[in-house]
């Protein structure tokens, strides 16, 4: 928990609509960043909003929605991006943990470029750092399934399969039927008619 005098008043995690973590000084504005994540523009990466007082910042890496809001002279919307994009990097079992003291690390003196800098940097570092893991995690598992498993399950087999059912069926029909014109003729004879 933060103490009462902390700029933050809010901050959760969102996995499409199901709440991961939150952190919450006031309890009246846990409906408020469900809004916010509901009415999140398609095709952006953040959203900020300053009014009432209040800064507002809305960080959307699908399926994550980083939703946070702060009193806005003390912790302004550039800070709480930062921390929301901090929070993006851990993995979600330690979101629920790591929030408090992530938190208590705000808000960064203004007037000091070089902490704001760093923490830019260390952001950066740690955002590169994620989708590097990220990255091997999914070239593991492509090495891990069998490459021999595409071809034998899945559309394409099936389609294969049917198209050789209809090919073995045209052809049993096609026999049968020159069968029966063999039957009816006596041999050729019906050729030369």
């Amino acid at each position: 928990m933060l103490p009462a005098s902390h700029p933050l008043l809010y901050a959760c995690v969102f996995r499409d609509t199901a709440l991961v973590a939150e952190l919450a000084a006031a309890d009246d504005l846990a409906p408020l960043a469900a809004a916010l994540v509901a009415a999140a523009p398609p095709h952006h990466r953040h959203v900020t909003h300053t009014a009432g007082g209040r800064a507002h910042a809305l960080l959307l890496a699908p399926p994550l929605a980083l939703a946070a809001v702060s009193l806005a002279p003390q912790l302004p919307a550039s800070q709480l991006l930062l921390f929301l994009r901090r929070l993006r990097c851990l993995p979600e079992a330690a979101m629920r943990d790591e929030m408090p003291r992530l938190a208590l690390r705000l808000p960064l003196d203004p007037a000091d470029e070089g902490a704001l800098a760093r923490e830019a940097e260390e952001v950066a570092a740690a955002e590169a750092e994620a989708e590097e893991a990220a990255r091997r995690d999914a070239e593991l598992a492509a090495r891990r399934t069998p490459k021999r498993e595409g071809r034998r399950g899945g559309p394409a087999s099936a389609w294969r399969r049917q198209l050789w059912m209809v090919i073995l069926a045209d052809l049993v029909l096609l026999c049968v039927l020159f069968g029966a014109w063999l039957a009816v003729c006596r041999g050729f004879s019906c050729i030369g008619r």
